[in-house]
């Protein structure tokens, strides 16, 4: 009975035996939620469901594993997202995902009724950098420690044989690897490298920000922050580093639209620039080829390829802010105006932009889950209105320490397009508690 599992198991393995245990023993799941600490609260006298690959709300992609407390209604009124991992890394954009679909379920169920779990080897943990996006990380070490603990004698013998196998599949789990290896989530190096990028980054594109990166093994994009072009949808602007010799790319990234590819070449926009639009994922990308960048050398090593790399998010904006009038009519959404003709921003664009800010907050260490909480019971818009009225918070008090006011509801409101869904008393007295 030795090694029955051996290395022949497999991710899927690992979902089942959580939709199994989860089912089956209450302890293991108040264990679950317990890791999750004060970030949820499982509501009480609630039927627990658990479902397999769901589709998710906002880009219907699948999660591994979902717990939901539902009602007598059949309405699902708080849950908890499972990823797991075990060989594989984060495919683009996957992780922010999952930011994605939990904000949404946050402004729907409330900020403490929705949370997302990363489960994985201890030793593959570090490699699966997400920027904050999950609320949990747990080790499947620490499982087999908690099956260990209720395999004790006196047990009934066929449940301590079904929690000798459990344990089994879980330790050919964390047995696997890959044949790089795996390394920590910070590298001096890479850290190094990075301040060096964001100094150079400063200087050629100085009214765009960096958005802080982990360092880590997977840090072979910076994504930049800042860029609102009139007569464009929100966009992502990257600087791929790719991987020596070779070459990658600086690109923006316009989300949901990869299927009009073919109509912004056939429109012309393109010809006589070195850009080129492909589809990524279910995104549209324009993109101009660029050097590959080593971060683990030394950054006067790769200056000039930086720099090239730079120089060309540089050229992509300015082309950007020059076609934005033809661009945006084919990356805009069917049928709607041109966004330079919108006088009034919608609530769901400024409920978007809260959570923008909520989630750059969290990388700076602050979770104002207060603001989350009045965005589901009172909209985004009245929230920003009751937040003004009132007296400064404890939040703001904190983002003043941190010299961020920028984040401030406050400094929100004041800015376009955002300054039309308000009354000039209301922008008054914002800029009043700003000074």
């Amino acid at each position: 009975m030795d090694e029955i599992y051996r290395d022949r198991v497999r991710e899927r393995d690992l979902d089942n035996f959580l939709v199994e245990e989860i089912y089956a023993s209450r302890g293991f799941l108040s264990w679950i939620e317990s890791r999750l600490g004060g970030r949820f609260a499982a509501p009480r006298a609630l039927t627990v469901r658990l479902h397999k690959s769901p589709p998710r709300e906002v880009d219907r992609r699948q999660t591994d594993v979902r717990i939901g407390w539902f009602d007598e209604d059949a309405e699902m009124r708080a849950c908890v997202l499972i990823e797991s991992k075990v060989t594989a890394d984060f495919q683009s954009g996957q992780a922010e995902a999952y930011a994605s679909e939990l904000e949404a379920l946050r402004i729907r169920l409330g900020a403490t009724y929705a949370a997302a779990i990363l489960v994985a080897p201890a030793a593959k943990m570090p490699a699966l950098t997400h920027d904050g996006c999950f609320d949990a990380e747990i080790a499947i070490e620490n499982i087999i420690d908690f099956m260990h603990a209720r395999n004790v004698e006196g047990t009934d013998p066929e449940i301590r044989r079904r929690l000798e196998m459990r344990i089994q599949l879980l330790e050919a789990l964390c047995g696997k690897r890959t044949a790089s290896g795996w390394v920590g989530s910070t590298i001096a190096e890479k850290r190094d490298f990075a301040e060096s990028y964001v100094a150079l980054a400063g200087e050629i594109l100085p009214e765009l920000g960096v958005r802080p990166s982990t360092d880590g093994p997977k840090a072979i994009t910076r994504i930049f922050e800042g860029l609102e072009v009139e007569g464009l949808p929100p966009l992502a602007l990257r600087h791929e580093f790719g991987a020596p010799p070779g070459w990658k790319y600086a690109n923006v990234l316009f989300s949901g639209i990869g299927d009009r590819v073919a109509r912004l070449r056939e429109s012309g926009l393109l010809a006589g620039t070195s850009f080129t639009a492909e589809q990524a994922g279910k995104s549209l990308a324009i993109r101009l080829a660029t050097p590959a960048v080593d971060p683990m050398r030394t950054f006067d090593d790769e200056r000039e390829s930086v720099e090239r790399g730079l120089l060309a998010i540089r050229e992509l904006v300015t082309w950007l802010r020059q076609v934005a009038p033809q661009l945006g009519p084919i990356v805009g959404e069917p049928g709607a105006e041109p966004f330079a003709s919108r006088s009034m921003p919608t609530e769901a664009a400024f409920a978007e932009q809260l959570m923008e800010t909520y989630r750059e907050c969290e990388r700076l260490g602050y979770r104002p889950t207060g603001m989350l909480q009045m965005i589901h019971e009172h909209g985004a818009i009245e929230t920003a209105r009751r937040l003004i009225a009132y007296p400064p918070s404890e939040g703001f008090s904190r983002l003043a320490t941190m010299n961020r006011l920028d984040l401030a509801i406050e400094s929100i409101v004041q800015r376009e397009p955002w300054r039309a869904l308000f009354t000039d008393d209301e922008l008054r007295r914002a800029a009043r508690k700003l000074r």
